[in-house]
Parts: structure tokens; sequence; C-alpha cells
């Protein structure tokens, strides 16, 4: 994370004494020549802009090749001093991370027809070689940019708030477009296992919540049971769905035995068979706008949903002799897929 003050007088240190050593600390002796500011200034930026998006444990986002005081630099002098901003990231919680190597632009999702099984070996006996067959599918990588000016007014004028808000915005930007991606890919894959609201229309809200949590997790562990998932029975699963339903779903996943037992003696019979969450779901709150309105969609994380980032964040820049203004350019390359839709289903709440 970074301070950004720090990273905007280094930008116009680089501007203005584009030929001079910069003192970053004089105490620990740190001088950075032309080429180690503008490695400073990109993973300062870089690290700004994974601030919020990037899960804990996974701070450092690639090797500095440089001097050895680099990386301890932009540990102990960028630090946080503004309020970060919370940006949705629940989606990180399905997907698998495929790490990739220098030039890996694609990875595969193999779907295995396994005609093997485990035999008893008497003494002597031989075991058998069983050949696999199967599909594959290719997850690509895609690259996508964004161009921002900071014109000659802002850095001349030293518009300190002016930078932190562009860089905030683009931070902003960056983190939409992964999680519209993400929501995007579960929603449509959960389209091909929808789940109506179970039972009718006299039946108690809470009641038919809960049946239609738990038949959706039912159907999705039925479906996946014999794939290698693991226990399916009893794995855990994300729901997400949007603020607009927490009242409702929070009182489905809070009802317990007594409560619909009392709910039934006051008159209010069901003919849904579930009585409360029997199942291992925990829901997620998300206003993207992938998510159904009245509908959920629920996950079973991770196995072939999965995801991978190539190129977190790239920040190239030139003059622009005509309007005096530094036209820096953001990338950022990754990719997803729901390789099995089997894991995933799309609840009704109406």
């Amino acid at each position: 994370m970074v301070k950004l003050d720090r990273a905007f007088d280094l930008l116009l240190h680089m501007r203005e004494h584009s030929e001079e050593d910069y003192t970053l600390d004089a105490k620990k002796g740190i001088v950075l020549n032309r080429k180690e500011q503008g490695a400073v200034l990109q993973k300062a930026i870089q690290s700004f802009m994974q601030s919020v998006a990037v899960k804990e444990g996974d701070k450092i986002i690639q090797a500095f090749s440089g001097s050895s005081d680099l990386p301890v630099l932009t540990k102990d002098v960028f630090n946080v001093t503004q309020v970060m901003p919370i940006f949705d990231t629940l989606w990180q919680e399905s997907y698998k991370g495929i790490p990739l190597r220098k030039g890996q632009l694609e990875w595969e999702i193999a779907d295995v027809q396994a005609g093997f099984t485990f035999e008893l070996i008497p003494e002597g006996g031989k075991i058998k070689f069983y050949s696999i067959s199967g599909t594959k599918e290719s997850a690509k990588i895609a690259k996508y940019g964004m161009g921002i000016g900071l014109t000659w007014e802002m850095i001349e004028g030293r518009k300190l708030y002016a930078f932190v808000d562009l860089m905030g915005q683009v931070r902003a930007r960056l983190n939409n477009l992964w999680a519209d991606t993400h929501y995007g890919l579960l929603a449509t894959a959960a389209l091909s296992a929808p789940i109506a609201w179970q039972g009718v229309a006299t039946d108690p809200v809470v009641e038919r919540d809960i049946a239609t949590i738990n038949k959706g997790y039912e159907t999705i562990g039925s479906a996946c049971k014999a794939k290698g998932y693991g226990d399916t029975a009893n794995a855990p699963m994300l729901l997400y769905v949007s603020p607009l339903l927490k009242a409702r779903v929070m009182q489905a996943f809070r009802a317990t035995s007594r409560d619909i037992i009392v709910g039934r003696q006051a008159g209010a019979a069901s003919t849904v068979a579930g009585q409360i969450v029997e199942y291992n779901v925990a829901p997620r709150f998300t206003w993207n706008s992938n998510v159904p309105a009245n509908k959920a969609v629920l996950v079973l994380p991770g196995n072939k949903i999965q995801n991978s980032v190539y190129l977190r964040e790239l920040g190239l820049s030139e003059r622009d002799i005509e309007t005096l203004s530094e036209l820096r350019t953001y990338w950022t390359a990754f990719g997803a897929i729901v390789g099995d839709t089997d894991q995933t289903a799309e609840l009704a709440f109406a």
C-alpha cells in the first residue's frame, strides 16, 4: 500500500530533474538513480491499486529487479495515510487461482472421464493399467487498459489532491472490472441450474426460502458427487445475493426448529419439507448487478471455477508535447472461467 504524497513528490522530481538522483531516505542513505526512480514509482502506484483487491498474504505483487533496498523501501516508506475505501472482492472466494509463468497466456481445464478403479490385487498378481479419456477447455488471458492524463496544471501547481483523486478513480474502475467479470461468469453459469422458489403461495415465506436454499445445495451436491471434488454432502458453499434480500436470507439462516414449530402451531401450515437450513452455506451480499434481482447464485467454490492474473497492473507514460500533459496508461491482464456449470445454481426468491 502506498502513501501517495511521496509518490507524487517522486513524480515531480522525475519530471523536473530527470537527470538527477533522488534521495528517498537520507538517514538510510537510499539514493535512487533514474532507472530506480521509475521502478519505485511504478511499484508504489501498483501497490495502491492492489491495496484492497489482493487477498491477505499476497500483498507483494511481483519481485523487484534492482537494488536489494527497493522491496524494503516500498513496504517501509510508502505507508498508508488516507482511509482506504472498501471494494467488493467477495467473488475471490469462489475462484481457484492458477499461477502462470511468463509467456503463458492460457491454461487448460480437463473434463476427465476416468475408466479406472482400485482393485484388490492377490499375492503375485499384476495391476491393470487403464487409459484416461476426456475433453479439455482452454481459459485465455485478456488484457484491459485505461488511459489518464496528468495535466501540466496539476503537476506544476502541485495539486496533490487531484492526483490522489485520479489514482482513486483508476483503482475503483479496476476493482469494478474484476468484480463485474467474475460475478458475470458465476451468474451466467448458474442459469444452467435454475431452482424455483419452493413451496406454494400459502406457505410461510421463511419456510419457502429455507427449502429453496436446501434444494439448491442438494442440487449442486448431487450433480458434483462423483466428480472428484471431495465430500459434496458436507462441502461449504457460497450464496451470493443482493442486500435487498438480506433480511429474508438471514432470517432463513437464523431460524431454528423451534421457531418453525411455533409458527405452525400459530396456524401457518406448510407444504415444504425443509424445516431449517440444514447445510453448510455461507451468505455473501453484493450490490453487483450481475446477481439478478430476487434471486441468488449458489456456488461450490474452487475446483473448475478458476482465474489467473497474468499482469495485475502495468503503468506506462509519455509526454504530450502539444498540451504538456503526462499521458499514463494502466493495463491489467487476467482470465477467468467456470469450467463446470454444475458447481453453480440460480435460486429464485419470488
